[in-house]
Protein backbone atom coordinates (compact mmCIF):
# COMPACT_ATOMS: atom_id res chain seq x y z
CA UNK A 1 0.00 0.00 0.00
CA UNK A 2 1.80 2.94 -1.01
CA UNK A 3 1.98 5.66 1.66
CA UNK A 4 -0.34 8.93 1.82
CA UNK A 5 -1.37 11.73 4.03
CA UNK A 6 -3.94 11.24 6.65
CA UNK A 7 -5.49 14.04 4.67
CA UNK A 8 -6.02 12.39 1.51
CA UNK A 9 -9.03 10.17 0.57
CA UNK A 10 -7.11 6.95 0.55
CA UNK A 11 -8.11 4.40 -2.16
CA UNK A 12 -9.77 0.76 -0.49
CA UNK A 13 -7.48 -1.53 0.53
CA UNK A 14 -7.02 -4.46 -1.82
CA UNK A 15 -8.07 -8.14 -0.74
CA UNK A 16 -4.48 -9.06 -0.76
CA UNK A 17 -3.96 -5.95 1.59
CA UNK A 18 -6.96 -6.87 3.63
CA UNK A 19 -5.71 -10.31 4.44
CA UNK A 20 -2.14 -9.12 4.91
CA UNK A 21 -3.85 -6.94 8.06
CA UNK A 22 -5.92 -9.29 9.35
CA UNK A 23 -2.92 -12.27 9.78
CA UNK A 24 -1.98 -10.73 13.34
CA UNK A 25 -5.67 -10.98 14.79
CA UNK A 26 -5.62 -14.80 13.44
CA UNK A 27 -2.38 -15.47 15.70
CA UNK A 28 -3.43 -13.28 18.71
CA UNK A 29 -7.09 -14.58 19.31
CA UNK A 30 -4.90 -18.11 19.18
CA UNK A 31 -3.27 -17.22 22.53
CA UNK A 32 -6.51 -14.75 24.20
CA UNK A 33 -9.48 -16.90 24.01
CA UNK A 34 -8.42 -20.08 25.62
CA UNK A 35 -7.53 -17.41 28.63
CA UNK A 36 -11.08 -17.56 29.56
CA UNK A 37 -12.01 -20.69 27.38
CA UNK A 38 -10.15 -23.14 29.12
CA UNK A 39 -8.14 -21.69 31.75
CA UNK A 40 -10.62 -21.48 34.77
CA UNK A 41 -11.56 -25.21 33.81
CA UNK A 42 -8.15 -26.82 33.78
CA UNK A 43 -6.85 -24.54 36.72
CA UNK A 44 -9.65 -25.20 38.92
CA UNK A 45 -10.39 -29.09 37.85
CA UNK A 46 -7.25 -30.56 36.42
CA UNK A 47 -4.48 -28.65 38.40
CA UNK A 48 -6.40 -28.17 41.67
CA UNK A 49 -7.03 -24.31 42.22
CA UNK A 50 -9.45 -22.55 43.70
CA UNK A 51 -12.24 -21.67 41.21
CA UNK A 52 -12.73 -18.55 43.57
CA UNK A 53 -8.91 -17.76 43.66
CA UNK A 54 -8.85 -18.19 40.08
CA UNK A 55 -11.22 -15.27 39.19
CA UNK A 56 -9.82 -13.22 41.47
CA UNK A 57 -6.45 -13.77 39.99
CA UNK A 58 -7.24 -13.61 36.50
CA UNK A 59 -8.72 -10.61 37.22
CA UNK A 60 -6.10 -9.19 38.32
CA UNK A 61 -3.67 -9.85 35.56
CA UNK A 62 -6.28 -7.68 33.54
CA UNK A 63 -6.16 -4.61 35.99
CA UNK A 64 -2.34 -4.65 35.63
CA UNK A 65 -2.48 -3.01 32.17
CA UNK A 66 -3.55 0.18 34.35
CA UNK A 67 -0.44 1.23 33.94
CA UNK A 68 1.03 -0.45 30.37
CA UNK A 69 -2.15 0.16 27.93
CA UNK A 70 -1.74 4.19 28.15
CA UNK A 71 1.72 3.93 28.35
CA UNK A 72 1.85 1.37 25.26
CA UNK A 73 -0.88 3.82 23.20
CA UNK A 74 1.21 7.20 24.07
CA UNK A 75 4.55 5.60 22.94
CA UNK A 76 3.26 4.47 20.16
CA UNK A 77 2.10 7.68 19.01
CA UNK A 78 4.85 9.69 19.26
CA UNK A 79 7.52 6.78 17.79
CA UNK A 80 10.14 7.12 14.90
CA UNK A 81 11.32 4.57 13.10
CA UNK A 82 12.05 3.15 9.53
CA UNK A 83 9.17 0.64 10.51
CA UNK A 84 6.45 3.16 11.79
CA UNK A 85 4.95 4.13 14.75
CA UNK A 86 2.91 0.95 14.89
CA UNK A 87 4.92 -2.00 13.72
CA UNK A 88 7.88 -2.00 16.12
CA UNK A 89 5.96 -2.31 19.11
CA UNK A 90 4.14 -5.43 17.41
CA UNK A 91 7.57 -7.11 17.00
CA UNK A 92 8.50 -6.29 20.36
CA UNK A 93 5.50 -7.34 21.85
CA UNK A 94 5.37 -11.09 20.03
CA UNK A 95 8.15 -12.94 21.98
CA UNK A 96 6.31 -12.08 25.25
CA UNK A 97 3.14 -12.97 24.22
CA UNK A 98 4.39 -16.02 23.04
CA UNK A 99 6.55 -17.24 26.11
CA UNK A 100 3.94 -16.50 28.60
CA UNK A 101 1.15 -18.25 26.45
CA UNK A 102 3.09 -21.51 26.57
CA UNK A 103 3.93 -21.28 30.09
CA UNK A 104 0.08 -20.72 30.96
CA UNK A 105 -1.50 -23.45 28.05
CA UNK A 106 1.21 -26.27 28.71
CA UNK A 107 2.35 -25.40 32.57
CA UNK A 108 5.09 -27.29 34.17
CA UNK A 109 6.23 -28.18 37.62
CA UNK A 110 4.23 -27.03 40.67
CA UNK A 111 1.66 -24.72 39.41
CA UNK A 112 0.78 -22.16 42.53
CA UNK A 113 -1.61 -19.12 42.81
CA UNK A 114 1.78 -17.28 41.72
CA UNK A 115 2.52 -19.13 38.53
CA UNK A 116 -1.03 -18.72 37.21
CA UNK A 117 -0.89 -14.58 38.17
CA UNK A 118 3.04 -13.91 36.99
CA UNK A 119 2.20 -15.66 33.77
CA UNK A 120 -0.99 -14.10 32.86
CA UNK A 121 0.65 -10.86 33.70
CA UNK A 122 2.97 -11.43 31.21
CA UNK A 123 0.69 -12.77 28.76
CA UNK A 124 -1.01 -9.13 28.67
CA UNK A 125 1.79 -7.45 28.64
CA UNK A 126 2.45 -8.87 25.51
CA UNK A 127 -1.05 -8.31 24.32
CA UNK A 128 -0.37 -4.86 25.09
CA UNK A 129 2.34 -4.40 22.98
CA UNK A 130 0.93 -5.81 20.10
CA UNK A 131 -2.92 -4.77 19.77
CA UNK A 132 -2.58 -1.46 20.86
CA UNK A 133 -0.18 -0.45 18.20
CA UNK A 134 -2.13 -2.69 16.06
CA UNK A 135 -5.92 -1.17 16.64
CA UNK A 136 -4.58 2.30 16.09
CA UNK A 137 -2.79 0.85 13.09
CA UNK A 138 -6.30 -0.41 11.77
CA UNK A 139 -8.23 3.24 12.62
CA UNK A 140 -5.33 5.10 10.32
CA UNK A 141 -5.70 2.79 7.00
CA UNK A 142 -8.68 4.30 5.28
CA UNK A 143 -10.37 8.09 6.11
CA UNK A 144 -14.11 6.29 4.24
CA UNK A 145 -16.98 5.22 6.24
CA UNK A 146 -17.52 2.52 5.25
CA UNK A 147 -14.18 1.46 4.07
CA UNK A 148 -13.78 0.81 7.96
CA UNK A 149 -16.58 -1.39 8.42
CA UNK A 150 -14.77 -3.08 5.63
CA UNK A 151 -11.47 -3.06 7.09
CA UNK A 152 -12.52 -3.90 10.77
CA UNK A 153 -14.99 -7.28 9.30
CA UNK A 154 -11.91 -8.55 7.55
CA UNK A 155 -9.59 -8.19 10.89
CA UNK A 156 -12.82 -9.43 12.97
CA UNK A 157 -12.71 -12.83 10.60
CA UNK A 158 -9.70 -13.94 11.05
CA UNK A 159 -10.06 -13.34 14.92
CA UNK A 160 -13.22 -15.70 14.17
CA UNK A 161 -10.82 -17.83 11.91
CA UNK A 162 -8.74 -18.00 14.87
CA UNK A 163 -11.36 -18.83 17.62
CA UNK A 164 -12.49 -21.41 15.51
CA UNK A 165 -8.96 -23.23 14.82
CA UNK A 166 -8.93 -23.01 18.96
CA UNK A 167 -11.50 -25.19 18.51
CA UNK A 168 -11.13 -27.05 15.20
CA UNK A 169 -7.55 -28.12 15.70
CA UNK A 170 -8.32 -30.29 18.91
CA UNK A 171 -11.06 -31.89 17.83
CA UNK A 172 -9.50 -32.69 14.55
CA UNK A 173 -6.45 -34.47 16.91
CA UNK A 174 -8.70 -36.11 18.95
CA UNK A 175 -10.52 -37.65 15.84
CA UNK A 176 -7.39 -38.83 14.36
CA UNK A 177 -4.81 -39.26 17.15
CA UNK A 178 -7.43 -39.53 19.89
CA UNK A 179 -5.67 -36.69 21.65
CA UNK A 180 -7.07 -32.80 21.99
CA UNK A 181 -10.46 -33.88 23.17
CA UNK A 182 -9.95 -32.35 26.75
CA UNK A 183 -9.01 -28.92 28.08
CA UNK A 184 -6.02 -30.25 29.12
CA UNK A 185 -4.94 -32.10 25.79
CA UNK A 186 -6.17 -28.87 24.05
CA UNK A 187 -4.30 -26.62 26.04
CA UNK A 188 -0.92 -28.21 24.97
CA UNK A 189 -1.57 -28.16 21.09
CA UNK A 190 -2.63 -24.74 21.59
CA UNK A 191 0.03 -23.38 22.75
CA UNK A 192 2.24 -25.34 20.44
CA UNK A 193 0.61 -23.18 17.48
CA UNK A 194 0.74 -20.00 19.18
CA UNK A 195 4.56 -20.79 19.60
CA UNK A 196 4.53 -20.80 15.78
CA UNK A 197 1.95 -19.07 14.32
CA UNK A 198 2.42 -15.95 16.22
CA UNK A 199 6.04 -14.92 15.02
CA UNK A 200 5.34 -15.89 11.47
CA UNK A 201 1.84 -14.28 11.03
CA UNK A 202 2.76 -11.46 12.71
CA UNK A 203 6.42 -10.37 11.16
CA UNK A 204 4.39 -11.42 7.41
CA UNK A 205 2.60 -8.07 8.28
CA UNK A 206 4.87 -5.79 9.55
CA UNK A 207 7.63 -7.19 6.37
CA UNK A 208 4.65 -6.81 3.79
CA UNK A 209 2.17 -4.00 4.46
CA UNK A 210 3.44 -0.32 5.22
CA UNK A 211 1.87 1.92 7.55
CA UNK A 212 0.26 5.16 6.30
CA UNK A 213 2.22 8.25 6.75
CA UNK A 214 0.79 11.05 8.20
CA UNK A 215 1.95 14.39 8.40
CA UNK A 216 1.30 15.59 12.02
CA UNK A 217 1.45 18.71 14.11
CA UNK A 218 3.63 18.58 17.10
CA UNK A 219 2.52 16.17 19.76
CA UNK A 220 0.34 17.02 22.59
CA UNK A 221 0.74 16.28 26.23
CA UNK A 222 -0.82 12.65 26.76
CA UNK A 223 -3.19 14.15 29.88
CA UNK A 224 -4.68 16.61 27.09
CA UNK A 225 -5.51 13.87 25.12
CA UNK A 226 -7.30 11.94 28.13
CA UNK A 227 -9.02 15.45 28.59
CA UNK A 228 -10.35 15.41 25.47
CA UNK A 229 -11.64 11.89 25.70
CA UNK A 230 -13.69 12.65 28.74
CA UNK A 231 -14.71 15.48 27.06
CA UNK A 232 -16.20 13.33 23.96
CA UNK A 233 -19.91 12.36 24.27
CA UNK A 234 -19.60 10.08 20.95
CA UNK A 235 -16.47 8.00 22.82
CA UNK A 236 -17.78 7.97 25.99
CA UNK A 237 -21.52 6.89 24.93
CA UNK A 238 -19.88 4.28 22.61
CA UNK A 239 -16.98 2.76 25.35
CA UNK A 240 -19.86 2.53 27.74
CA UNK A 241 -22.06 0.76 25.59
CA UNK A 242 -18.89 -1.64 24.34
CA UNK A 243 -17.70 -2.68 27.48
CA UNK A 244 -21.15 -3.67 28.79
CA UNK A 245 -21.57 -6.13 25.93
CA UNK A 246 -17.91 -7.17 26.36
CA UNK A 247 -19.08 -8.02 30.33
CA UNK A 248 -21.42 -9.73 29.00
CA UNK A 249 -19.89 -11.86 26.16
CA UNK A 250 -16.70 -12.70 28.41
CA UNK A 251 -18.91 -14.29 31.41
CA UNK A 252 -20.73 -16.48 29.11
CA UNK A 253 -16.80 -17.36 27.61
CA UNK A 254 -15.76 -18.14 30.96
CA UNK A 255 -18.22 -20.00 32.05
CA UNK A 256 -19.25 -22.20 29.15
CA UNK A 257 -17.08 -25.16 29.86
CA UNK A 258 -18.43 -25.10 33.35
CA UNK A 259 -21.99 -25.20 32.24
CA UNK A 260 -21.48 -27.55 29.40
CA UNK A 261 -20.44 -30.20 31.24
CA UNK A 262 -21.99 -29.78 34.92
CA UNK A 263 -24.93 -28.50 33.99
CA UNK A 264 -25.28 -30.16 30.33
CA UNK A 265 -23.07 -33.36 30.87
CA UNK A 266 -21.54 -33.06 27.78
CA UNK A 267 -17.99 -31.99 28.26
CA UNK A 268 -17.21 -33.88 25.05
CA UNK A 269 -19.39 -32.29 23.48
CA UNK A 270 -18.26 -28.71 24.36
CA UNK A 271 -15.21 -28.21 21.64
CA UNK A 272 -17.45 -29.25 19.13
CA UNK A 273 -20.16 -26.97 20.37
CA UNK A 274 -18.10 -23.58 20.80
CA UNK A 275 -17.08 -24.83 17.07
CA UNK A 276 -20.30 -24.42 15.40
CA UNK A 277 -20.84 -20.90 17.69
CA UNK A 278 -17.92 -20.16 15.84
CA UNK A 279 -18.37 -20.95 12.72
CA UNK A 280 -22.11 -19.29 12.79
CA UNK A 281 -19.86 -16.09 13.67
CA UNK A 282 -17.92 -16.11 10.73
CA UNK A 283 -21.34 -16.44 8.62
CA UNK A 284 -23.19 -14.03 9.99
CA UNK A 285 -20.30 -11.53 9.65
CA UNK A 286 -21.44 -10.56 6.16
CA UNK A 287 -24.53 -9.77 7.17
CA UNK A 288 -24.10 -7.59 9.48
CA UNK A 289 -21.36 -5.51 7.54
CA UNK A 290 -24.54 -5.89 4.60
CA UNK A 291 -26.74 -4.71 7.20
CA UNK A 292 -24.50 -1.99 8.85
CA UNK A 293 -24.78 -0.51 5.15
CA UNK A 294 -28.29 -0.74 4.65
CA UNK A 295 -29.65 0.70 8.20
CA UNK A 296 -26.35 2.40 9.95
CA UNK A 297 -23.66 0.51 11.79
CA UNK A 298 -25.77 1.98 15.60
CA UNK A 299 -29.32 0.19 13.95
CA UNK A 300 -26.89 -2.59 13.50
CA UNK A 301 -25.71 -3.21 16.29
CA UNK A 302 -28.71 -3.00 18.17
CA UNK A 303 -30.43 -5.45 16.32
CA UNK A 304 -27.75 -8.45 16.88
CA UNK A 305 -27.09 -7.15 20.55
CA UNK A 306 -31.23 -7.79 20.68
CA UNK A 307 -31.02 -11.00 19.96
CA UNK A 308 -28.68 -11.53 21.84
CA UNK A 309 -30.39 -10.57 24.91
CA UNK A 310 -33.33 -12.39 23.83
CA UNK A 311 -32.14 -15.63 23.27
CA UNK A 312 -29.39 -16.29 25.83
CA UNK A 313 -32.45 -17.21 28.97
CA UNK A 314 -33.07 -20.16 26.72
CA UNK A 315 -30.39 -21.95 28.52
CA UNK A 316 -32.81 -22.37 31.48
CA UNK A 317 -35.33 -24.55 29.56
CA UNK A 318 -32.15 -27.56 28.57
CA UNK A 319 -32.06 -30.42 30.63
CA UNK A 320 -28.95 -32.76 30.74
CA UNK A 321 -27.67 -34.35 27.91
CA UNK A 322 -30.18 -31.89 24.85
CA UNK A 323 -27.69 -31.93 22.90
CA UNK A 324 -29.78 -30.55 19.82
CA UNK A 325 -31.33 -27.36 21.33
CA UNK A 326 -28.08 -26.26 23.03
CA UNK A 327 -26.54 -26.43 20.05
CA UNK A 328 -29.33 -24.31 17.84
CA UNK A 329 -29.01 -21.84 20.85
CA UNK A 330 -25.71 -21.51 20.77
CA UNK A 331 -25.76 -21.00 17.17
CA UNK A 332 -28.67 -18.37 17.19
CA UNK A 333 -26.36 -16.10 19.76
CA UNK A 334 -23.05 -16.81 17.63
CA UNK A 335 -24.92 -15.59 14.52
CA UNK A 336 -26.43 -12.62 16.65
CA UNK A 337 -22.67 -12.00 17.98
CA UNK A 338 -20.97 -11.67 14.80
CA UNK A 339 -21.68 -7.57 14.71
CA UNK A 340 -20.20 -6.75 18.16
CA UNK A 341 -16.57 -6.81 17.48
CA UNK A 342 -16.70 -5.45 13.95
CA UNK A 343 -19.52 -2.75 14.26
CA UNK A 344 -17.76 -1.37 17.33
CA UNK A 345 -14.43 -1.23 16.26
CA UNK A 346 -15.55 0.47 12.96
CA UNK A 347 -17.75 3.26 15.13
CA UNK A 348 -14.33 3.40 17.42
CA UNK A 349 -12.18 4.67 14.11
CA UNK A 350 -14.97 7.23 13.20
CA UNK A 351 -14.98 8.66 16.83
CA UNK A 352 -11.27 8.50 16.34
CA UNK A 353 -11.03 10.13 13.15
CA UNK A 354 -12.82 12.89 14.23
CA UNK A 355 -10.82 13.41 17.37
CA UNK A 356 -7.89 13.41 15.40
CA UNK A 357 -9.55 16.31 13.19
CA UNK A 358 -10.80 18.08 15.89
CA UNK A 359 -7.03 18.00 18.09
CA UNK A 360 -5.10 18.13 14.39
CA UNK A 361 -3.07 15.17 16.65
CA UNK A 362 -2.07 11.61 16.37
CA UNK A 363 -4.67 10.63 19.11
CA UNK A 364 -5.06 6.50 17.62
CA UNK A 365 -3.00 5.11 20.24
CA UNK A 366 -4.09 7.12 23.24
CA UNK A 367 -7.41 6.35 22.63
CA UNK A 368 -6.80 2.84 21.70
CA UNK A 369 -5.19 2.65 25.37
CA UNK A 370 -8.08 3.70 27.18
CA UNK A 371 -10.49 1.42 25.07
CA UNK A 372 -8.37 -1.47 25.57
CA UNK A 373 -7.85 -0.36 29.24
CA UNK A 374 -11.53 -0.54 29.49
CA UNK A 375 -12.15 -3.86 28.07
CA UNK A 376 -9.61 -5.68 29.68
CA UNK A 377 -11.06 -4.38 33.29
CA UNK A 378 -14.61 -5.04 32.56
CA UNK A 379 -13.49 -8.86 30.91
CA UNK A 380 -11.55 -9.14 34.53
CA UNK A 381 -14.27 -7.82 36.14
CA UNK A 382 -16.46 -10.42 34.42
CA UNK A 383 -13.69 -13.48 35.50
CA UNK A 384 -13.65 -11.74 38.82
CA UNK A 385 -17.11 -11.77 39.56
CA UNK A 386 -18.60 -14.96 38.03
CA UNK A 387 -16.06 -17.30 39.21
CA UNK A 388 -16.65 -16.02 42.77
CA UNK A 389 -19.79 -15.88 42.48
CA UNK A 390 -20.35 -19.62 42.03
CA UNK A 391 -17.94 -20.25 44.57
CA UNK A 392 -20.22 -18.18 46.75
CA UNK A 393 -23.28 -20.43 45.79
CA UNK A 394 -20.98 -23.55 46.89
CA UNK A 395 -20.07 -24.51 42.96
CA UNK A 396 -16.90 -26.36 42.84
CA UNK A 397 -15.45 -28.31 40.11
CA UNK A 398 -12.92 -30.26 42.20
CA UNK A 399 -16.25 -31.78 44.34
CA UNK A 400 -19.98 -33.00 43.81
CA UNK A 401 -22.34 -30.51 43.25
CA UNK A 402 -25.51 -30.36 44.54
CA UNK A 403 -28.80 -29.10 42.27
CA UNK A 404 -28.73 -26.01 43.73
CA UNK A 405 -25.23 -25.76 42.74
CA UNK A 406 -25.98 -26.34 39.98
CA UNK A 407 -28.58 -23.83 39.24
CA UNK A 408 -26.19 -20.94 40.55
CA UNK A 409 -24.67 -21.74 37.34
CA UNK A 410 -27.60 -22.24 34.95
CA UNK A 411 -28.98 -18.70 36.47
CA UNK A 412 -25.78 -16.66 36.46
CA UNK A 413 -24.87 -18.07 32.48
CA UNK A 414 -28.59 -17.41 31.12
CA UNK A 415 -29.57 -14.39 33.13
CA UNK A 416 -26.38 -12.20 33.83
CA UNK A 417 -25.24 -11.73 30.29
CA UNK A 418 -28.41 -10.42 28.82
CA UNK A 419 -29.07 -8.09 31.47
CA UNK A 420 -25.68 -6.31 30.38
CA UNK A 421 -26.98 -6.40 26.71
CA UNK A 422 -30.28 -4.67 27.22
CA UNK A 423 -27.79 -1.77 29.61
CA UNK A 424 -25.62 -1.96 26.23
CA UNK A 425 -28.90 -1.03 24.19
CA UNK A 426 -29.89 1.18 26.24
CA UNK A 427 -26.96 3.71 26.37
CA UNK A 428 -25.51 2.95 23.04
CA UNK A 429 -29.20 4.26 21.29
CA UNK A 430 -28.04 8.06 22.27
CA UNK A 431 -24.37 7.38 19.95
CA UNK A 432 -24.77 10.13 17.27
CA UNK A 433 -21.93 9.48 14.52
CA UNK A 434 -23.89 8.54 11.13
CA UNK A 435 -22.67 8.62 7.82
CA UNK A 436 -24.02 11.76 7.45
CA UNK A 437 -22.62 13.64 10.10
CA UNK A 438 -19.20 12.13 9.85
CA UNK A 439 -19.04 13.94 6.49
CA UNK A 440 -20.68 17.18 7.86
CA UNK A 441 -18.15 17.49 10.57
CA UNK A 442 -14.90 16.04 8.38
CA UNK A 443 -16.23 18.58 5.78
CA UNK A 444 -15.94 21.34 8.72
CA UNK A 445 -12.80 20.59 9.75
CA UNK A 446 -11.18 20.50 6.45
CA UNK A 447 -12.51 24.16 5.80
CA UNK A 448 -10.95 25.10 9.31
CA UNK A 449 -7.92 23.58 8.42
CA UNK A 450 -7.66 25.70 4.82
CA UNK A 451 -8.57 28.61 6.22
CA UNK A 452 -5.76 28.19 9.19
CA UNK A 453 -3.59 27.19 6.03
CA UNK A 454 -4.33 30.96 4.51
CA UNK A 455 -3.79 32.85 7.49
CA UNK A 456 -0.48 31.15 8.23
CA UNK A 457 0.61 32.07 4.63
CA UNK A 458 -0.06 35.20 4.64
CA UNK A 459 0.93 36.26 7.83
CA UNK A 460 4.44 34.40 6.34
CA UNK A 461 4.41 36.95 3.37
CA UNK A 462 2.60 34.81 0.87
CA UNK A 463 4.62 31.99 1.40
CA UNK A 464 3.17 28.59 1.18
CA UNK A 465 2.25 26.80 5.06
CA UNK A 466 2.93 23.74 6.42
CA UNK A 467 0.07 20.88 5.47
CA UNK A 468 -1.67 20.35 8.92
CA UNK A 469 -3.47 16.93 9.93
CA UNK A 470 -6.87 17.27 8.71
CA UNK A 471 -6.94 19.33 5.78
CA UNK A 472 -7.72 18.36 2.14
Amino acid sequence: MPDSPASTRTPPLSRSQLVLFGLPEFAVYLAVIPVSLYLPFFYSRDLGLDITDIGLLLMLARISDVVTDPLIGALSDRTRSRLGRRRPWMLAGTPLMMLAAYQLFAPSGAVTNGYLLTWSVLLWLGWTMINIPYYAWGAELSDDFDERTRITGWRQAFGFAGNISVLLVPVTAAKLFDYGGVASEALVIIGAMALILLPVLIGTTVWRLPERSVVRAAPQPALRHLRHMLRNGSFLVLFAGFTLMSLGTTMIGTLFMLFTTFAMDLERQAQPILLAYFAVNIVGLPFWVWLSHRIGKREAWMVGTGVMALTTPAYLLLEPGQILPFVLITAVIGFAGGNFMALSMSMKADVIELASRRSRDHVAGAYMAVWSLGSKTTQALAVGLSLPLLGFFGFDPRAENSPAEIDALRYTISLLPPALYLAAMIIIVRYPIGRRRLERLRGAYQRRDARRERDAASEAGGLPGQKLEGAS
